[in-house]
């Protein structure tokens, strides 16, 4: 499993001047069984190889090699692959994904770190607390995998069914016991949380144990809440695993629409919102991409200044800021998600019919922004 930390890693590599080769492919198990996925390796370098110089060419055809033996050793594990590979600086990180992932190769002097940014925001992390009124057990899960996990049972006296006096001592005795075990499953939570910060929680048990326990979470959990459904405790790994991801990705969907709904109520003249390559493209080199909203099937041609690092999208001219002669860019909407993050801005990637209205109104691309730039014109424009 890939972890944000090295995804984070992977964005501030610094190749200096050498190129990195970023491939992904779809595992497929279908493809496993003919081992397809290695055709499929083998048509995304033809492709490569028509936008690369006789230098670059000599440079991937190492790469290439590298990765041919590695997978002629290679079993293959989950349903999607992410490796990065730079020989003269020493990186070699490959990683199988349970999701599946696109097919997609980069040769270019820093790692495509686009289609992981697309899986992190896909693929939130999650914490599952399933739980009776004696047992519980918690789970992380993160990138369509679970993460971690942990269980424990407290010691609670069952009811009595005496009655009288003795039977409401009794049932005292056990709603206590079932009180202090619900509180150490929130002290549980907050331990995973700082330990390992999760976007949403899920709650899952008889409906008297989750509701107790919902009435206990303190305000940084309850905020983090999506959903509290019926569950076995005893449940198996593949079952939580499952259940997490059909409530994730119903919760992403809803997320996306609210996205997709707030860009399209703030675009406007002098809104907070723009939608379309150029004019986000323009925002983002004026800092003011707050989120950048891209559709998942989005495909925008164009460069990017090798000078001062301008994005410009269509036609390869010169820079709009510098008149340098902008450099094509394979994957200009990767290259703006990396750049939104560095600016500690914020990528929301929209699929299904918030994608298609999102390409049909702006091209597959828009942004939330943080301000209006006074002065919009970016310097060198005519």
């Amino acid at each position: 499993m890939i972890s944000r930390e090295q995804i984070e890693q992977l964005g501030a590599f610094d190749g200096r001047g050498a190129r990195v080769l970023s491939l992904y492919l779809d595992l497929d198990p279908r493809r496993q069984v003919v081992r397809s996925y290695r055709i499929v390796f083998e048509d995304l370098v033809k492709e490569a190889r028509e936008r690369l110089d006789k230098p670059a060419l000599k440079e991937l055809q190492s790469e290439v090699e590298r990765v041919q033996a590695w997978m002629e050793t290679q079993k293959p594990r989950g349903k999607g692959l992410a490796l990065f590979s730079c020989t003269p600086r020493e990186l070699w990180l490959p990683h199988f994904l349970n999701p599946r992932i696109k097919d997609h190769l980069a040769f270019e002097t820093e790692p495509d770190t686009g289609p992981l940014l697309d899986f992190l925001d896909e693929y939130e992390r999650y914490a599952v607390a399933l739980v009776n009124k004696e047992k519980a057990r918690l789970f992380t899960v993160f990138m369509g995998e679970v993460e971690e996990s942990d269980a424990f049972k407290d010691l609670v006296p069952h009811k009595t069914d005496q009655g009288g006096w003795a039977q409401g001592r009794y049932q005292r005795h056990h709603e206590a016991h079932v009180h202090w075990h619900l509180k150490k499953v929130v002290r549980r939570l907050s331990e995973v949380m700082g330990r390992r910060r999760f976007d949403r929680l899920i709650i899952g048990g008889p409906e008297e144990a989750t509701s107790g326990l919902r009435h206990l979470l303190p305000k940084a959990l309850a905020s983090r809440l999506v959903a509290i459904v019926p569950a076995d405790v005893a449940a198996n790994e593949r079952d939580v695993l499952d259940l997490t991801l059909a409530i994730e990705g119903r919760a992403e969907r809803e997320a996306e629409e609210r996205v997709i709904h707030e860009l399209f109520e703030l675009a406007g003249a002098g809104g907070r919102a723009i939608l379309g390559p150029e004019p986000t493209f323009d925002a983002l080199w004026l800092g003011e991409v707050m989120t950048l909203v891209v559709a998942d099937e989005a495909d925008v041609a164009g460069g990017e200044c090798p000078s001062c690092g301008r994005l410009q999208p269509g036609a390869i001219t010169n820079c709009r800021n510098d008149r340098t002669l902008i450099q094509a860019v394979p994957d200009l909407l990767h290259r703006a998600m990396r750049r939104t993050l560095d600016l500690a801005g914020n990528v929301e990637v929209v699929r299904g019919d918030a994608a298609r209205r999102l390409l049909e109104a702006g091209g597959g691309v828009g942004a939330l922004l943080r301000f209006r730039a006074a002065h919009e014109t970016p310097t060198g424009t005519s």
